[in-house]
């Protein structure tokens, strides 16, 4: 109650808050300007006391409420416990309101120092009201009897909640979101910045007091982008940083959009030139924001993506693309009134002007970002074309992208070789001279030692070339004017993260490996010793492995575990790093041996049918019935089965139901025989509840029979996936530098925005 009160009040108040500062912008009343700043203000006090009250709920576990039952339990440490803040959409979209009115606290006070404060904020106030609207239409604070009528007693408070899912429980979940939502909060300012010079009229001044906030919404976009890589790489067991999911899209198509205008906002500075260019690119920026957020959280991509979010129900999906629609029209429908007012001052064309290098450079980076866009959307596309959904491969990037890799690698050395409104072909080509030598060089010493691929060899070219170009550029700026470096500095960490992508990823080498205990394995010049497995806490086990590598020793500890979050076994890989490389191993499946029994797993499809021994064995249903569901909430003893068919030889099929007993965090077996010689249990069962004939369970079967006969002498098995990423420290290193670079462009725009302003209003003095 409190809390839907509080988020309403919010909304209200930023809605007076628009209304007031653009009725200011057409009357120019002071009253009305005082009415539109404090109204915002009181809305920034509702959000963060909305956000307050949700922790408070979290933090004393009110688990009457469903988000807090469906995300949080007393288990979690307080860190992880914090983070079920946004583990869920509601949440999520809680933080990325409470994110929008911070900055727009900064951008009250950064843009009435500019004068264009009612404008701004009239626009960066409509995205606050989407925001809050969509809390009011996906309420965080709905009791579980609201939203399991029927099935809980009204006034009902569960004993503990289910828990927030065994992937997020990482340090990066408290860390990561955090930073990449207050970027796609910053994308709104570069939109709200261009649609105001567009109300103003003002094409020209607006570009000054944007550009700062350009330049931190890259970087904070960027680093939540590369948090989210380095998560993937170290405790997901992808086995790589990106994997081109929906997810990581959704964040990369802003990001390139927010680059492309970086670079055109500085061309026109220079020159005045691509005002339009600069006005769209700034638009999209947050336009894609949105559509991003609509692909990955309206359930559309639901069945294409490994993390996206499933159907947010029919009102969320409306106003998704509601939202969509109505900021997208908004600027459209300005441009278009506006677009023979837009300047377009004659700028001399030539192919040696860095003018002309930062065109092509943010044209390229445009092209990315729509060719991602394409692909992610592919399943929409092939559901209206063909009426099914199917995503790209994988593939499909590498192809699209890779040309344009090498162009930006290229332009980005290019670049700042060349000068404003200069077109001596001579002195370019002298300046190009020695950074193309060096970086051809770098290039035939690869080709000759790994690199095969033609377009593999002329990335790696240009992304050297940019290296050494960069390199030549910053150590001449630095001797004068450092603060001016930020460029040069982002380009050579551009260019050392592409070397880093060719190095980890094109040329790492993998085996699947067979390793029993106690008996050493050799792989790709290291020596592995599987030595045991050991508890970490009531479900987590670390499997540790000696790796020997020269006079180098290491121990690495993947994680293999049964969760019942889930129903499904986790698998966290472990890294040794050795200097210039990583020793990643990947776990995959423990063999238990023993005199006992023989067991083997295997894993059905809904409806599938498979022969086990002698067994003929086919998955029906699962079997969790409504009551179960409620035992569920109340925190009592859950029973959740396989129904299967099972036959023996030419015997007759026999329905049995094998199930895992869940309470207060524990799990046991309930185990079925069939006569004397079989035992079959649940191993994992994975529940698909958008598409039923989707779901799998892995069962185990026990052969009675063949291990008491048989027995064994040997260890455990431990089978793992080893590999080895050369040179991964380079795209870790280079993403440090990149951000190094945008942070002392930040301080220059910063202080030269602050320069201009003191100047407007010193002649305004005058």
């Amino acid at each position: 109650m409190i809390g839907g009160i509080l988020v309403k009040a919010a909304f209200a108040a930023c809605l007076v808050s628009v209304i007031s500062y653009f009725q200011y912008h057409r009357r120019g009343k002071q009253v009305l300007l005082t009415t539109g700043r404090l109204a915002y203000f009181f809305t920034v006090a509702a959000v963060f006391a909305t956000a307050g009250y949700f922790l408070s709920l979290i933090l004393t576990h009110q688990f009457q409420y469903t988000y807090v039952w469906s995300y949080s339990s007393r288990e979690l440490s307080t860190p992880l416990l914090v983070s079920t803040f946004y583990a869920g959409q509601e949440g999520s979209f809680m933080l990325w309101t409470m994110y929008t009115s911070l900055i727009g606290i900064f951008l009250v006070l950064h843009s009435r120092s500019k004068g264009y404060e009612p404008e701004v904020m009239t626009f960066f106030g409509l995205i606050e009201l989407a925001l809050l609207l969509m809390l009011i239409v996906k309420n965080p604070f709905l009791y579980v009897w609201e939203s399991w009528p029927g099935q809980v007693a009204s006034g009902f408070v569960p004993v503990n909640g289910r828990g927030l899912n065994p992937l997020l429980q990482n340090y990066w979940m408290v860390i990561h979101p955090q930073v990449l939502f207050s970027g796609f909060s910053s994308m709104g300012v570069p939109y709200a910045y261009a649609m105001a010079a567009l109300l103003k009229k003002d094409y020209k001044n607006w570009i000054r007091p944007a550009t700062p906030w350009l330049v931190l919404g890259a970087t904070i976009l960027g680093t939540g982008i590369m948090m989210g890589g380095f998560w993937a790489y170290e405790t997901l067991g992808w086995g790589g940083y990106w994997g081109w999911d929906p997810v990581e899209n959704s964040s990369l198509v802003p990001w390139l959009f927010c680059v492309a205008s970086i670079h055109t906002t500085l061309s026109q500075r220079k020159t005045g030139g691509f005002a339009r260019t600069n006005l769209v690119l700034a638009i999209m920026c947050f336009i894609m924001v949105l559509y991003s957020t609509f692909l990955t959280r309206s359930g559309v991509l639901g069945e294409t993506s490994v993390h996206s979010f499933v159907d947010p129900g029919m009102w969320a999906y409306w106003l998704l693309i509601g939202m969509m629609v109505t900021f997208t029209s908004l600027s459209a429908v300005l441009l278009w009134i506006r677009r023979k007012e837009i300047p377009r001052p004659a700028v001399r064309q030539s192919l040696y002007t860095r003018e002309m290098a930062l065109f092509i450079g943010s044209t390229t980076l445009v092209a990315c970002a729509l060719l991602i866009t394409a692909g992610t959307s592919s399943p929409i596309i092939t559901e209206i074309l063909h009426g099914t959904k199917s995503a790209v491969d994988t593939s499909y990037y590498v192809a699209t992208i890779l040309p344009l890799g090498i162009l930006i690698g290229l332009l980005a050395g290019v670049g700042q070789l060349l000068w404003w409104n200069r077109a001596s072909r001579a002195d370019f080509w002298k300046t190009l001279r020695t950074p193309a030598l060096l970086a051809a060089g770098a290039t035939l010493v690869l080709v000759f030692f790994s690199v095969r691929e033609p377009l593999v060899a002329l990335f790696v070219f240009a992304a050297a070339f940019s290296l050494f170009a960069n390199v030549q550029v910053g150590l001449k700026i630095a001797r004068g004017n450092p603060k001016f470096a930020g460029g040069s500095v982002a380009h050579i960490g551009l260019a050392i993260m592409f070397l880093g992508f060719v190095a980890s990823s094109k040329y790492d080498r993998k085996e699947t490996l067979a390793l029993t205990q106690g008996k050493p394995v050799h792989s790709m010049g290291y020596t592995l010793t599987y030595t045991g497995y050991r508890a970490i806490d009531k479900e987590r086990y670390a499997f540790e492995v000696n790796v020997e590598s020269g006079k180098q020793r290491y121990t690495v500890a993947p994680i293999m575990y049964y969760t019942s979050y889930n129903d499904g076994l986790m698998r966290n890989p472990d890294i040794a790093n050795l200097y210039t490389k990583d020793f990643y191993l990947a776990p995959l499946s423990l063999e238990q041996k023993n005199d006992s029994a023989a067991v083997q797993n295997v894993e059905l499809k809904r409806g599938e049918t498979k022969m086990i021994g002698k067994l003929r064995i086919t998955f029906v249903e699962f079997d969790f019935p409504v009551m179960q569901k409620a035992a569920m909430l109340e925190g009592k003893e859950v029973r959740i089965g396989a129904r299967l068919l099972v036959r023996e030889g030419s015997g007759k099929e026999q329905p049995v139901t094998p199930a895992k007993i869940i309470n207060a965090g524990e799990q046991r077996d309930e185990a079925v025989r069939i006569g004397d010689s079989y035992e079959i249990t649940i191993a994992g069962m994975h529940p698909d509840r958008e598409a039923k004939e989707n779901s799998r369970v892995e069962i185990a079967v026990k052969d009675i029979q063949a291990g008491a006969h048989e027995g064994s002498s040997e260890g455990d098995v431990l089978m793992a996936e080893a590999s080895e990423k050369p040179f991964i420290n380079l795209v870790w290193s280079g993403v440090i530098i990149v951000v190094v670079g945008f942070l002392v462009t930040i301080v220059r725009r910063g202080q030269e925005a602050r320069l201009t302003a003191g100047a407007a209003a010193a002649a305004e003095g005058e």
